[in-house]
């Protein structure tokens, strides 16, 4: 029986790791000139170790204290004595190198195996798959990959081994970081008071990460191939995510292999707890057939799960659409019976010690949009939606959502199965609402949405949205827009791995002085927003 074998191997170099090409995780205008070695024991970003002088570690310390908490937990190790480790480069000079010695990161390098050749060059096994991506690991070296064709069953070679060796890796490019912008509410709801700063405040993020199997070289032909390979595209996600330090991360298009593979591990080393609900039909891919979903983190020190709720949009339309006519049907699954999800989380702030507030916040996060939202708007929890509605600003969805309204006036052509009848929900609140003047640029002067959230060379668009309810919730910041100019010929790119940019803001909890007289309604179909609009006044109330 033939098959193929493949080996991949790094060049070990005294004087291979350019200085040139490590920079500091924090200011990236500057040169790393420390590294956390604590960070390294636990399998952590290795890019997020980097340091370019002792009081950017200083300052940096918290947050990488907390973060090797969580991982020690993870991997069920103590640390000893809360003490870091610090590796000092030698060189600083720019024509200098450092010392192979001084960044030997991940598992030792004796423990691989090795091949010397006759000049003495030595290198170290990486990697025995079919497909290797790069590093940051690799960065500064020069890779060896060995193929060959070989008997199975008698472990002999059919061909000579192919040998290629690349170039020295190079740094992946930075992406330019982005600051979050105050809001100012020049009239805010006299009705409603923020809590004390002692009360809780915490922060949301919207991605759609682009999953793998949608990340094809034919439909984004102008990224370059190395980045589009999901090893490289996850690690930079994972550590843009990182950067954002968001409380709650509802992210879509998270595939299943990837999230259990990659995207859970790492995100529960840095503190978070997660839900994940994916769709419903599978997708078959070279090895396996998988499926994508949407996934809500959560900072487990801050808040804990009190309800979830799953919705399958296919199987709430399907009594819709049995019940249609029969000439009506064959469009009513052509419309309503579509491979969407929903996930539904009630959260509630962990109480911290010394607190004697009886009543905990609890946050209602919606990820994608949900059939019966006017039962859950009416509620009174605070209520966040976050998703890719894939619906533009002032379409239907959008209104729908945002002022409670419908912009068509509903007819055969526009609402042809008669649904819109049942679709009043409460009115809530856009991400945009109050931002700075500095960020309007940046945003469609209409419809006071971004001017993109995709940015493809084929869309340039808003599809990306997070609306919170105003009665319960004040925005206190956002995550700053980018500007299209900057990002060439469309996402993902090399900088940017995903097609979506992210959206996060910043919330405090206000307190209602009149309750809001609105009207509650019920699904017109069985679903399980009937008993969860039930549960939610009794998850309130106690």
């Amino acid at each position: 029986m033939e098959c193929s074998l493949s080996f991949v191997y790094r060049e070990q170099t005294s004087s291979s790791f350019d200085r040139e090409k490590v920079r500091c995780s924090v200011h990236l205008d500057m040169l790393a000139k420390m590294q956390c070695e604590e960070c390294v024991k636990l399998n952590l970003s290795v890019k997020g170790s980097y340091h370019c002088s002792n009081s950017c570690y200083v300052d940096a310390w918290e947050k990488h204290k907390v973060y090797h908490r969580y991982a020690a937990e993870t991997v069920s190790e103590t640390l000893s004595n809360n003490q870091q480790e610090v590796r000092n480069i030698k060189s600083y000079g720019p024509d200098k190198y450092w010392p192979e010695s001084d960044f030997v990161v991940g598992s030792s390098s004796d423990k691989n195996e090795k091949v010397m050749e006759p000049d003495g060059k030595i290198w170290i096994k990486v990697s025995s798959s079919k497909s290797y991506a790069p590093t940051e690991h690799d960065i500064g070296h020069r890779l060896r990959l060995e193929c060959a064709a070989v008997d199975c069953s008698m472990g002999t070679n059919i061909t000579p081994v192919n040998i290629t060796v690349t170039d020295p890796v190079i740094y992946p490019p930075a992406h330019p970081p982005r600051s979050t912008i105050k809001c100012v509410w020049k009239s805010w709801n006299s009705g409603l008071e923020a809590h004390s700063s002692s009360d809780l405040t915490f922060s949301v993020l919207s991605y759609n990460i682009l999953a793998g199997i949608y990340a094809t070289g034919t439909r984004y032909s102008y990224c370059p191939e190395w980045a589009l390979s999901w090893e490289y595209r996850m690690q930079n996600i994972i550590n843009e995510i990182i950067e954002y330090d968001a409380d709650i991360l509802c992210l879509q298009e998270v595939q299943r292999d990837h999230f259990e593979d990659l995207l859970k591990p790492a995100l529960a080393k840095c503190g978070y707890s997660v839900l994940y609900k994916t769709k419903t039909k599978e997708v078959y891919t070279p090895n396996q057939y998988t499926i994508d979903g949407c996934a809500t983190f959560y900072r487990r020190d801050k808040f804990k799960e009190i309800v979830k709720y799953e919705l399958e949009y296919d199987k709430s339309a399907l009594p819709f659409v049995e019940a249609l006519e029969p000439e009506l049907k064959k469009d009513g699954c052509f419309r309503l019976l579509k491979d969407n999800v929903a996930l539904v989380v009630i959260l509630e702030r962990v109480k911290n010690e010394g607190s004697f507030d009886g009543n905990q916040p609890r946050i209602c996060v919606v990820v994608s949009l949900i059939n019966g939202l006017g039962t859950i708007a009416n509620s009174k929890i605070p209520l966040l939606i976050c998703g890719d509605l894939n619906s533009l600003p002032l379409s239907n969805p959008h209104s729908f959502i945002s002022k409670g309204i419908l912009q068509s006036v509903p007819n055969k052509e526009t609402d042809p199965l008669g649904v819109y009848q049942y679709l009043r929900p409460r009115p809530i609140y856009k991400l945009s609402d109050g931002i700075e003047e500095q960020q309007r640029r940046k945003m469609d002067s209409e419809t006071m949405e971004p001017i993109f959230t995709n940015f493809t060379s084929e869309f340039t668009g808003t599809l990306d949205y997070i609306f919170f309810t105003v009665n319960s919730l004040r925005l206190e910041s956002v995550l700053e827009l980018l500007d299209e100019e900057a990002l060439g010929s469309g996402l993902p790119s090399p900088q940017w791995s995903s097609d979506h940019i992210a959206l996060m803001g910043s919330f405090t909890f206000t307190l209602e002085r009149s309750s809001y007289q609105g009207q509650r309604l019920l699904p017109y179909l069985p679903s399980p927003w009937r008993t969860a609009a039930a549960q939610l006044g009794q998850l309130y109330d106690e």
